[in-house]
């Protein structure tokens, strides 16, 4: 997903959480959280994500696939496609769709 390209890029520039943190503004943690996938951290929800994701890809001089947010609002096209590797948070589930979940 998208964590691991913006994870592998930073660490090809030879970035450290740190020094993104500090052209980013944002906390190592949430870093550490992009990169790892572990979008619960995120009360935000998906629009924190997405600027977040934006914001920090932009300041690595990438570009990240804007499908890969459609596929986190729409649980069912990422299942379609066969992405099993993608890992979808429990509250970007939508109630109806948290009853199939276990």
């Amino acid at each position: 997903m998208f964590g691991v390209v913006l994870k592998n890029k930073r660490e090809e520039l030879g970035l450290s959480l740190q020094e993104i943190s500090h052209l980013t503004g944002m906390s190592p943690k949430q870093i550490s959280s992009l990169e790892n996938n572990r979008l619960e951290d995120f009360i935000g929800g998906i629009k924190e994500i997405e600027r977040l994701t934006k914001l920090y890809a932009r300041k690595l001089h990438t570009d990240i696939n804007a499908d890969l947010f459609e596929k986190l609002k729409n649980p069912a096209s990422a299942h379609q496609d066969n992405l099993s590797e993608v890992e979808i948070p429990l509250f970007l589930l939508s109630s109806s769709s948290k009853k199939h979940v276990k």
